[in-house]
């Protein structure tokens, strides 16, 4: 019995199933693929599957890190070619590996995000980054009750580039991400749009990878 991480692309259309439908779909697809999956002991016992850091609906992703515990003698490699001719269009195993960060390292995650010339300009969002005034609601918990809070997005950015792409204006940015504390390119474009006084929706977000707090891909 090994542990194995999984690196899971998701593109296309299959960026709008959620996460918990993610999970579903991996459950399905382990059994059809017949991997020797470790089981939880109880009265309910399922496949260990642990996706580590759930994905913002709409967002797509180069490598999405998930967890699973082999039973048998099945090399990464065959794990990762039966599970590829099983799983969805827009879904696939780039790479399989026995782990090597642990989950509570996530400390960052890296995105690029494609915005329509024709909606905004680089030198908006240049100054939108820049400005230090860049803020969102968030929700979040004030002792056991939910509350809406409203963050100082300028102070979570770690680091951004702006560049021709074209019809579109690429962004790289990278935001916290893991179990502390969260910002997606979600909430930063609403951020932007709240600062310039109009919308500003990216036509296209990725997520490229996870870091760890000194900068390293997770792996």
């Amino acid at each position: 019995m090994y542990d194995l991480r999984l690196f899971l692309s998701k593109k296309g259309r299959i960026k709008f199933v959620s996460h918990l439908d993610m999970f579903r779909m991996m459950q399905r697809t382990v059994r059809r693929a017949d991997i020797p999956l470790w089981y939880t002991e109880g009265f309910n016992p399922h496949p260990y599957i642990s996706f580590l850091l759930a994905l913002s609906l709409g967002v797509e992703s180069e490598g999405e890190p998930v967890d699973i515990r082999i039973t048998g003698d099945m090399s990464p490699e065959e794990v990762k070619e039966r599970l590829n001719k099983c799983l969805p269009e827009g879904l696939k195993v780039e790479a399989a590996c026995v782990p090597f960060n642990k989950s509570g390292e996530i400390t960052y995650g890296e995105y690029y995000c494609l915005f329509d010339k024709t909606e905004v300009s680089e030198a908006e969002l240049y100054n939108a980054l820049t400005s230090g005034e860049l803020s969102c609601e968030k929700s979040g918990k004030q002792g056991k009750k939910k509350v809406i809070k409203t963050v100082n997005v300028s102070e979570h950015i770690k680091s951004f580039s702006l560049s021709d792409a074209g019809d579109d204006i690429k962004l790289y940015v990278v935001l916290p991400a893991g179990s502390t504390f969260n910002l997606n390119p979600i909430q930063l474009s609403s951020a932007i749009s709240a600062f310039l006084g109009k919308e500003v929706i990216p036509v296209k977000v990725m997520r490229t990878a996870l870091l760890t707090a000194d900068m390293k891909k997770f792996s």
